[in-house]
């Protein structure tokens, strides 16, 4: 026996576009800007420990570059981090961006204490 059922058809569905919150682009935007300093901070650094002045002028100042380096770039990096894995509402591009460059701020400081180690004076 053949049930007669009419159909309209598949139902269509209005394609759901999530707009970005202002809020969520607001804190990427500032993560991003925070990175940004970090990044030519961490490069500044990583340049002076890589090139240093000769044996006895720099009187500990390129050792202390590279503590400052560790303060100022670990936690900039783990929020950056935090905000391109934890804002969901935000930018996607933005999110990727956050990503990235707290991988490359949170590198930094690793890369000037290596440098820091090579080329110290005894």
């Amino acid at each position: 026996m053949v049930e007669n059922v009419s159909t309209q058809g598949p139902a269509s569905v209005p394609p759901s576009v999530a707009n970005p919150a202002f809020g969520a682009f607001l804190v990427q935007f500032m993560a991003l800007g925070l990175a940004c300093v970090a990044v030519a901070w961490g490069v500044f650094i990583a340049w002076t420990t890589a090139f240093p002045p000769p044996c006895g002028d720099s009187s500990g100042f390129t050792s202390m570059g590279v503590v400052e380096c560790w303060v100022a770039n670990l936690p900039i990096g783990l929020l950056t981090l935090a905000v391109g894995g934890f804002v969901k509402r935000g930018f996607p591009i933005l999110r990727k961006i956050c990503i990235v460059i707290s991988i490359v701020v949170l590198s930094l400081p690793v890369i000037a204490s290596i440098l820091l180690q090579r080329w110290h004076c005894p």
